[in-house]
């Protein structure tokens, strides 16, 4: 069952009776577990009607019988169980050794724990339990087997980039501002949502967008001076002083300046996305250029700053057409690397930086 999918079921009150919650994204587990909250819990009963257990150390007893405690002036009560170790995968198990020890769990059960088990087929019609099995869990357990039977269990992945966007948008719709798609492509450069090796959750993102919407005041449409100025501009500067370097096919030099970057926890992909932006800026500048248009016009039509436009109007002289699209190939090549290969990102950068300095 997917996160939409739940979020439906709750609307129609097609609620089980046994959840388990797992993945990286807890910004959405938490969401789904509001959710669950306020279409079971008054408010006025909460202290009655919704339990919460975060024990590491299981206490069985405990949780059975939070749950068969029947729920006060309500026909069900919410149990929470965050933080047990129950649902674990052993440490350097490969899953060719988890498909072998498939039976090893239900052998190894306490009786607590064999009980608890066949429990949850009993878990009563006025009680709702939601699992949280940290980011992930050990299909073989006999535990998750049985929720899966009796109840749903639920994997909360990161977004893929088309909900991502929509997402974004939704959440600067709730701080009453408004984001175009240029100012999303720009906003989304200064994350590391997005890619394999990401170190942000949807939580950072809205913690992102919050600290911007303070920044823009009364202002209700972002603009890309909004984003400069609230997320750092410093970062254009090292954008442009590598691709100095790189036009002047200087390797040791680009090579220094993107480690640079990378020591200053800048993302590969957020690196990669700013050198596509800004070279796609440096082409059209030429073309432009080349039709007689100045600066500030190349500025107002591209949309970007000034002193942005002059510097791409400089570095376009030093570089023609066709290196200029050679270079925005690789690129792109680069990106659908990292995106999609299991290759480390900081070696497909320092190759990238190798054949861009190839003349």
């Amino acid at each position: 069952m997917s996160y939409n999918k739940i979020i439906n079921s709750i609307k129609k009150n097609e609620i089980k009776n046994v959840y388990l919650f797992y993945g990286e994204e807890t910004y959405l587990i938490d969401d789904i577990l509001k959710r669950l909250k306020g279409k079971l819990v008054d408010p006025n009963f909460e202290q009655f009607n919704f339990v919460l257990i975060e024990d590491k150390e299981v206490n069985y007893e405990k949780i059975i019988d939070a749950c068969e405690t029947l729920p006060f002036m309500a026909e069900k009560k919410l149990v929470y169980l965050n933080g047990l170790d129950i649902f674990k995968k052993k440490p350097g198990s490969s899953p060719e050794e988890e498909e072998e020890q498939s039976v090893e769990y239900t052998v190894k059960m306490s009786e607590d724990e064999e009980r608890f088990v066949n429990y949850i087929a009993k878990i009563p019609e006025s009680t709702v339990v939601v699992f949280y099995g940290n980011p992930a869990v050990d299909g073989r357990r006999k535990i998750v087997k049985q929720i899966k039977k009796y109840g749903c269990a639920v994997e909360f992945t990161k977004l893929s980039e088309e909900r991502f966007n929509k997402w974004i948008k939704w959440i600067f719709k709730g701080q009453g501002k408004s984001i175009g798609a240029k100012e999303l492509a720009l906003f989304k450069n200064n994350l590391d949502y997005l890619g394999k090796r990401s170190s942000q959750n949807l939580l950072d993102v809205e913690n992102e967008i919050k600290k911007l919407a303070a920044f823009m005041g009364t202002n209700i449409n972002v603009e890309q001076e909004h984003i400069d100025k609230a997320m750092g501009s410093n970062f254009h500067n090292d954008i442009f002083n590598l691709l100095d370097s790189i036009e002047k096919s200087n390797y040791p030099e680009s090579i220094k300046r993107l480690n640079y970057m990378l020591d200053k926890k800048e993302p590969a992909l957020k690196i990669l996305a700013m050198l596509g932006n800004q070279m796609k800026n440096i082409l059209s500048s030429k073309l432009l250029t080349e039709e007689g248009y100045s600066y500030k016009k190349i500025a107002s039509k591209l949309g970007i700053r000034d002193f942005v436009a002059r510097k791409c109007v400089v570095q376009s002289r030093k570089l023609t057409i066709e290196r200029l699209r050679e270079l925005l190939n690789l690129f792109l090549d680069a990106d659908i690397a990292i995106k999609s290969s299991a290759m480390d990102e900081t070696l497909i950068m320092e190759m990238l930086i190798l054949k861009t300095c190839r003349q």
